[in-house]
């Protein structure tokens, strides 16, 4: 389905993102149990998406050093939980699991993840944070994944890559699509469009009005627009899914999610 975004109105300025979010790639997988397989973990990266890894850590060392597609990833294993419950504080997001907090917080070791380097295509840089993730998680004691806005059971999160292997960005391994509400209005919001490089988004309706499946699919729609094509929202536009159609685009301060964000206005 097309997205056609214009600019009826004069744009007020909106900054791409927030600068020290943009390209911050690093998430924990959750482990059973304090050990990680490094050769097992080489070999799936080969095996998956034809990376050869040359690990500069020594070899009884638990952390991996390497570069992928000019980026430097470190893997390490660190032998206690995520402190402060913070992982299960994230677990509580995700709708879409029902055992999420309780697994969550079964975990008594993680494995960081860090995908450092240069921001200028920080779409490849996503695509490589995606790929590791997803060779990490077929070692045989991980639970989940956390990552800053939720936490993924490994198969939720294994699913959601295979657009990457049709040339596609992998949205929802990057982007959580999050649901609020207050009882007056519901709504869905984005948490990970700043590490993108562009503005997180809200949409929200009456209460009494919302289909979350669909406002859902519809911010899962122009979330996938924007990272796909590059587009740059900015308040004062409008975008439809039809020539006719213009929903709004506002700039204003987040309901659900910190700082600034795009309202955008919901039109099935």
């Amino acid at each position: 389905m097309g997205l056609f975004k214009r600019n009826d109105k004069p744009s007020a300025p909106s900054p791409e993102g927030q600068k020290g979010d943009v390209g911050n790639f690093a998430g924990f997988a959750l482990l059973s149990e304090p050990s990680m397989d490094k050769a097992k973990l080489i070999g799936d990266l080969k095996a998956d998406w034809g990376i050869d890894v040359s690990d500069d850590s020594k070899p009884e060392d638990d952390i991996i050093y390497t570069e992928i597609d000019g980026f430097r990833v470190v893997i390490g294993l660190i032998p206690t939980p995520v402190p402060d419950g913070e992982a299960e504080y994230w677990a509580e997001a995700n709708y879409m699991w029902r055992d999420a907090v309780e697994i969550t917080a079964s975990h008594k070791a993680h494995v960081i993840i860090a995908i450092l380097g240069d921001d200028d295509d920080v779409i490849q840089k996503g695509n490589v944070y995606v790929k590791v993730v997803c060779s990490m998680m077929k070692q045989e004691n991980v639970v989940a994944f956390y990552n800053e806005g939720a936490v993924f059971p490994p198969k939720m999160y294994l699913d959601f890559a295979e657009l990457l292997k049709d040339g596609h960005v992998p949205v929802l391994n990057l982007v959580w699509i999050g649901i609020y509400g207050n009882g007056k209005m519901t709504g869905v919001y984005t948490y990970g469009m700043r590490r993108m490089g562009k503005e997180e988004m809200e949409v929200y309706v009456p209460a009494d009005k919302a289909d979350l499946n669909e406002l859902r699919e519809f911010m899962l729609t122009i979330a996938s627009y924007v990272l796909e094509s590059g587009a740059t929202l900015n308040s004062g536009e409008t975008i439809g899914f039809t020539e006719d159609q213009k929903l709004p685009i506002k700039l204003s301060k987040g309901i659900a999610v910190d700082g600034n964000t795009l309202k955008i206005g919901y039109g099935k």
